[in-house]
């Protein structure tokens, strides 16, 4: 069963940007230990000042001198399930270069934000390759099933005895 966090992001403006600073802070103390230095890649605030407030992205960055990225989409949530989706995409930026972004798909819970920090790290500071990042992608996800499925069985007191 997740822990969601921020459940009302999309209809409370406050809680958006509450939202926002949760991702902000997590992804610079992720990456200032290791100096690497990053901006946003994708605009997320309309003309008017105001927030686009649909969770996709939540958060974005690009990696400076670099064709890495990520793009973090969080979704509403909708039931108790761990709800987590993450894939290697390449787009073109505005100025027709090219870059490799990891997007990470989810329902914001303690648990998928643990799970983004370990792809974020891995296609990131360890610059994985992206054939390597599919591979990670795929064993983290079996993980997932094998930990969160077992928690949901009903005789787990036998499996923890």
């Amino acid at each position: 069963m997740a822990t969601h966090l921020y459940k009302n992001f999309l209809t409370n403006e406050k809680i958006y940007n509450q939202n926002i600073d949760f991702w902000k802070s997590l992804i610079y103390t992720l990456l200032s230990v290791e100096k690497i230095s990053f901006q946003q890649y994708l605009t997320t605030i309309k003309p008017d000042g105001s927030f686009y407030m649909d969770g996709n992205p939540i958060y974005n960055f690009k990696i400076d001198n670099s064709n890495r990225a990520v793009r973090i989409i969080q979704e509403l949530p909708e039931c108790s399930d761990i709800e987590f989706s993450a894939w290697i995409n390449s787009t073109e930026l505005s100025d027709n270069s090219k870059i490799d972004e990891l997007v990470i798909s989810m329902e914001l819970s303690h648990e998928t934000a643990l799970m983004s920090v370990e792809l974020i790290n891995a296609w990131i500071i360890n610059k994985f390759s992206k054939q390597k990042m599919v591979k990670f992608i795929d064993k983290l996800f079996t993980i997932k099933e094998n930990l969160f499925k077992a928690e949901n069985q009903p005789d787990k007191e036998l499996m923890l005895a």
